[in-house]
């Protein structure tokens, strides 16, 4: 029996060596194959997991951006609400004709609405009796009747758009801000993922290796850590300029606009809808101009309203810190140029014309809002209460003094900081705006 398997092995010798090698070899194949798609599956599946983790965190970052916007909105609509007091003007008018019904022993009427009414558009329609002074806020400025309602009508426009431009630069400023920090933070905890699971040796955008040895890695990064935070931590301050001193120089080119468009323009003048929105679009224009140009080596006004002169940089940090911090961020000349890196990269962005486009298309937006509320509003006082279907294919043209009290409503609701608020949700949410923080947190090599 030995003897046969001994002589059918020798016959079919090549046969089977033959056979044996080629299982061997499908064998090897087949694991290396197994191997490299475990491989490929795992890498797929921590490319999508990173994936998940950019979106996820992306979507949370534009999420802090408006929750930001909101909480620092009634800090930048205050100083604007002070400086265009419009109710103040508004109190002096309805005094002054509350004044004058008393001279002539006229029924009084309600004039405590702090905005305004149409009743006080049609006290400007008496216009040939002889004008009478009231006192102002100054101890000696007297104003006219006419001087008021002027001054009514330029400061009621020009704290609206002053609103929307202020508005619009500060939510691109936070998404521009929070994202940069954002995608630092994602990179630098992959970068220090990779280094303690895998000992890949790395560099972080600090120039600072990163090795796989746990404990060289730890004193370094700690360090760096540290310094990192005190600069983003500084970085963050920079929006006190646009809330404290930036808004003041847009309001002064904005109310120099109003005053070229609207100047000429009596408050009791009708105007139609469309009428008054063109006028707005052409003062948007001159804006728009006005604040993106820069003479030579000068910055444009978008930039001086966002970001202090270099002087000012370290005032600006002493308005904002305690003096802990201050005196750690001084300690390390490392903080100063972190810091440096982080405005640079905004300004670069700042300076970029797509972002002009967008603060453009948020007052764009803003307005278009704002003008839609104030048709539904005319729309509904022209509907007839006795009939319950009605469709109203024109708006009759109304004062211009009746705009400005709804242009003075709508001002009121975008100092709104609710989460509920249309106008401001849906400029927080433009399109242009998440392409915009896409490309700066995908922007890897900043």
């Amino acid at each position: 029996m030995f003897q046969y398997c001994r002589d059918l092995v020798s016959r079919h010798k090549k046969k089977i060596l033959f056979s044996t090698g080629l299982v061997a070899f499908s064998y090897v194949v087949s694991t290396y194959v197994s191997n490299k798609l475990a491989e490929l599956q795992e890498r797929l599946k921590e490319e999508n997991f990173a994936k998940e983790q950019i979106k996820r965190r992306f979507k949370q970052t534009q999420n802090d951006c408006y929750m930001t916007f909101l909480s620092l909105l009634p800090v930048l609509t205050e100083p604007i609400y002070e400086t265009l007091n419009v109710e103040e003007i508004t109190k002096e008018l309805q005094n002054k004709r509350l004044e004058r019904q008393k001279s002539k022993n006229l029924p009084v009427g309600n004039v405590t609405d702090p905005a305004l009414s149409t009743v006080l558009s049609d006290d400007f329609s008496v216009h040939n009796e002889k004008e009478t002074t009231v006192q102002a806020s100054g101890p000696t400025q007297i104003k006219t009747k006419t001087e008021l309602w002027n001054e009514l009508r330029n400061q009621s426009i020009t704290r609206f758009l002053t609103l929307l431009y202020c508005e619009s630069l500060l939510i691109v400023f936070l998404h521009l801000q929070l994202n940069i920090l954002s995608r630092r933070s994602y990179l630098d905890t992959a970068i220090k993922l990779a280094s303690k699971t895998k000992g890949i040796k790395l560099e972080n955008d600090s120039g600072i290796s990163l090795d796989g040895g746990y404990g060289s890695f730890e004193d370094e990064s700690d360090h760096s850590a540290q310094d990192e935070n005190l600069a983003e931590q500084a970085f963050l301050s920079f929006s006190w300029w646009l809330l404290n001193k930036g808004w003041t120089e847009l309001e002064k080119k904005i109310g120099a606009s109003v005053e070229d468009i609207f100047g000429e323009i009596n408050p009791r003048q009708e105007l139609s809808i469309e009428e008054f929105a063109t006028l707005i679009n052409k003062t948007q224009q001159i804006i728009d101009k006005d604040i993106n140009s820069s003479a030579d080596l000068e910055p444009s006004a978008v930039i001086t309203s966002l970001i202090p002169p270099a002087n000012l940089e370290f005032f600006l940090l002493q308005q904002t810190n305690d003096m802990d911090f201050l005196a750690n961020f001084n300690n390390n000349l490392q903080n100063s140029e972190n810091l440096s890196k982080l405005l640079d990269e905004l300004k670069g962005y700042l300076n970029n014309e797509q972002v002009s486009a967008i603060i453009s298309l948020l007052v764009t937006v803003g307005i278009s809002k704002v003008l839609d509320n104030i048709v539904v509003n005319l729309m509904n006082k022209q509907k007839n209460p006795d009939r319950e279907e009605q469709v109203l294919t024109q708006i009759p043209k109304v004062k211009l003094a009746s705009l400005l009290a709804s242009i003075t409503k709508q001002s009121n609701q975008l100092t709104n900081n609710s989460l509920d608020n249309e106008i401001l949700y849906t400029l927080n949410n433009l399109q242009e705006l998440d392409d915009l923080s896409a490309s700066v947190y995908s922007n890897f090599d900043a």
